[in-house]
């Protein structure tokens, strides 16, 4: 009995113990110092910060973005639907920077707060409330000699459909659904007038949209890697060198 009696302390004392060292390594871990970056008119600057602070900022973000889609998609009954409410909240919200204002290229959260962006910005927001609202989107520079667009695309009854946020454009096909890159191909018309023969580095935007290619699709896309799971699986890929960087 005296040694049953004298093995439960011993027993405590090295559970204690072993509690105390996984405390003191997650405390260390926690504080390990990481870095995150900004960017101000193209110019990127790194700061650093513990990680336990990048990890809660990160899952805050994330938390974030699920609430303000919940709220603009309330109601939608479809997946246009919830792509279409996305789009307007975006343009009602996200305004375009005005001319000479600081160009700031961190978070999607941070352009949200700020209320305006460029051309990609605003893109960036659309395509990453749109995968929060469960329609897989991103966003890509479409090119035709080397001029180029920023345009959105939203998965929608198993095709990508086109958008373009910065100047408001929900492209239709002829039948009046939303039109596709092939839809666009070699038809000009589909473009509205107003935009038909803006210029764009000299091109005509609509030259542009009905000759360029459909961009490869991201995977995972930028704004899943908003999302915590999504996040934590690809970081572990990459550091198994399972999958490259991004």
């Amino acid at each position: 009995m005296s040694n049953v009696r004298l093995g439960a302390p011993r027993r405590r004392r090295r559970f204690s113990l072993a509690f105390l060292l996984v405390g003191l390594m997650v405390v260390g871990v926690a504080n390990l110092e990481v870095t995150t970056r900004q960017g101000v008119n193209f110019e990127v600057s790194t700061h650093q910060l513990p990680l336990y602070v990048k990890a809660f900022e990160f899952v805050d973000r994330s938390v974030q973005y699920q609430q303000i889609t919940d709220e603009v998609t309330r109601g939608a009954v479809s997946d246009e639907d919830r792509a279409l409410k996305v789009f307007d909240w975006t343009r009602r919200q996200i305004r375009r920077t005005p001319d000479g204002w600081p160009i700031v290229d961190d978070h999607i959260l941070h352009i949200i707060i700020r209320g305006h962006g460029v051309n990609d910005q605003q893109a960036d927001v659309f395509a990453t409330l749109t995968t929060y609202a469960g329609v897989p989107a991103f966003w890509a520079k479409v090119s035709h000699n080397q001029v180029g667009v920023i345009l959105s695309f939203a998965y929608i009854e198993e095709q990508w459909r086109v958008f373009d946020v910065f100047n408001g454009v929900v492209f239709r096909n002829p039948t009046g659904g939303l039109a596709t890159m092939a839809d666009l191909k070699d038809r000009p018309d589909l473009v509205p007038a107003s935009m038909r023969s803006v210029a764009v580095n000299g091109v005509a935007y609509g030259d542009i949209l009905a000759r360029a290619l459909m961009p490869a699709v991201p995977d995972p896309l930028r704004a899943e890697l908003q999302m915590p799971s999504t996040r934590l699986w690809y970081e572990m890929k990459v550091a198994l060198r399972l999958e490259l960087p991004r």
